[in-house]
């Protein structure tokens, strides 16, 4: 179960990391361009506000990103902690035996139908 849980942790960081690394990329790309446009006296202070949307939106796509993520691990969590309770020692009810519900214990799936 360890196992399932470190790759749960190695997936979320690098989904959470590489949303960080994409937003930095995508405001850096729309940096020069919003730059040079600023610098046209007419349009300036409508470039401003543009850029400021452009930049909200993109931070609020990756915040968007970021949570569900850690949404997701969380319920991969809650989904693992289950599976683990249910598991049980060796011999219990639930591992390797099939059990019928209203099986008398030590006959679980041996039932005849008919009998």
């Amino acid at each position: 179960m360890e196992r399932w849980r470190g790759l749960k942790d190695l997936v979320q960081d690098a989904v959470d990391n590489g949303s960080r690394a994409v937003e930095r990329l995508q405001k850096h790309a729309a940096k020069l361009p919003f730059d040079l446009l600023e610098q046209i006296p007419p349009i300036a202070a409508p470039v401003r506000g543009i850029r400021l949307v452009h930049d909200t939106m993109v931070s609020g796509v990756h915040v968007a990103i970021r949570l569900v993520n850690r949404v997701a691990g969380h319920a991969i969590d809650g989904v693992l902690d289950v599976v683990e309770q249910q598991k049980g020692p060796a011999g219990t009810p639930g591992e390797g035996e099939s059990s019928a519900p209203g099986a008398p214990a030590g006959r679980r799936g041996t039932e005849r139908v008919g009998s």
